[in-house]
């Protein structure tokens, strides 16, 4: 019973602590008249920090920083709503929330939201892992004009050599090509002989991008038939932005 707009502005190079202070907000009804409900408590458990719904049955609640989330929504006459919200950027998040009367006390109902694009979850969480280099729109904005292989070779471990008319992507401690993966599919790497062209990717057409410059770096989703012993590269297209 939520709704989330999510949106993906995740900030790179910055420690995860600091790197992400989401906000909350909303907008909490009554699951059966659809009328707002004042009053109501939004817990968030770490830090412990509250606020509660006004007339119009509004909220905000900040500084939620990186991380897996745990927020409760609660009033009396009503079962209890516990939010699972997933942080992995300094955006807002908006959801609707609709309690259920309730007279007698009943176990919370389980909903999620995220500060990420939808399809996109694998990367939060990744992020939020902390293992290899992870770049938003925003440095991908700021290296529109260059090639993609141009703005990759400045990660460590990283090089690019010319196979070719091909620009391939090469872990400098193997120096063996990187298997690379597009929207959540792989496209080269491991038993895959093929080489990818990282230059077919303009980045003004990308969303983020991972790197993870070694196979011990590589999370282990990434590692199928040998993909990702040379090093990883994820690629996220741009939607509707």
């Amino acid at each position: 019973m939520t709704r989330a707009r999510t949106f993906l502005l995740l900030l790179a190079g910055l420690p995860a602590p600091l790197a992400a202070q989401a906000v909350l907000t909303g907008r909490i009804t009554g699951d059966s008249t659809k009328l707002p409900i004042p009053g109501v408590q939004v817990v968030l458990e770490k830090p412990a920090t509250r606020a509660e719904s006004n007339a119009e049955g509004r909220f905000t609640i900040g500084g939620i920083p990186w991380g897996i989330q745990t927020v409760t929504i609660r009033k009396i006459g009503y079962r209890p709503i516990r939010l699972r919200l997933i942080v992995a950027g300094n955006d807002t998040v908006e959801v609707d929330l609709r309690l259920q009367v309730s007279p007698v006390e009943l176990e919370p109902i389980e909903v999620t939201a995220s500060t990420v694009r939808p399809g996109m979850e694998d990367y939060a969480r990744r992020r939020i892992a902390g293992f290899g280099r992870f770049f938003d729109a925003k440095d991908l904005d700021r290296a529109e004009g260059r090639r993609l292989s141009e703005f990759l070779q400045a990660v460590p471990g990283v090089r690019v050599v010319t196979r070719g008319p091909r620009s391939v992507l090469v872990s400098s401690r193997g120096n063996c090509p990187m298997a690379v993966w597009l929207d959540g599919l792989q496209l080269s790497g491991g038993t895959r002989r093929v080489t990818q062209d990282i230059n077919e990717f303009p980045i003004s057409q990308l969303e983020a991008v991972e790197v993870y410059a070694t196979g011990g770096e590589t999370p282990g989703e990434l590692m199928g038939s040998g993909s990702g012993s040379c090093g990883t590269v994820v690629l996220w297209t741009r939607r509707g932005r």
